[in-house]
């Protein structure tokens, strides 16, 4: 999907602060990011050396706080004038009420201060994220196939 909207600001809620976190705050914002897409803790130690490596390359990476308790994430790289979104996730108890719009707002708003030209971002189609991102202003640009293959394990 490519960004297509305007009137970023309307879009931020006054009751949730955003922040770019640094190298030091990467502990949390895994933390956050494992809990949110629900994947396992075991892949935290991977997680802390990819997010440093990425930071390290220009990778901006957002935490988001409600009354101080860090409850979602998102990320933005920019190559080739075109700010890639990544990693926008809430915690489960906290979806709904607008956190992973601003978390998309605030990268959106990284990429434009990088004066990229493009901004887009991937998710599933027909999902929840894809009408999040719709309200916001991203626009389906194409779409891609993917295929897996299954394993047969004797019986």
């Amino acid at each position: 999907m490519v960004f297509k909207g305007k009137h970023l600001e309307d879009r931020l809620s006054p009751d949730l602060e955003v922040e770019q976190i640094s190298e030091s705050e990467i502990d949390v914002y895994n933390r956050v990011l494992l809990a949110s897409f629900e994947m396992p803790v075991e892949w935290k130690k991977g997680f802390d050396k990819l997010i440093r490596i990425l930071m390290r390359t220009g990778w901006r990476c957002y935490l988001a706080y409600v009354e101080g308790k860090p409850v979602g994430t998102s990320a933005l790289a920019s190559y080739g004038r075109t700010g890639g979104i990544f990693n926008v996730g809430t915690l489960g108890e906290y979806r709904g009420r607008g956190i992973g719009t601003a978390l998309t707002v605030h990268a959106i708003m990284g990429s434009m201060d990088e004066k990229n030209e493009l901004h887009m971002l991937e998710t599933e189609r027909g999902g929840d994220a894809e009408h999040l991102y719709k309200k916001v202003g991203f626009r389906v640009d194409h779409t891609v196939s993917y295929f897996v293959k299954g394993f047969r394990g004797k019986n």
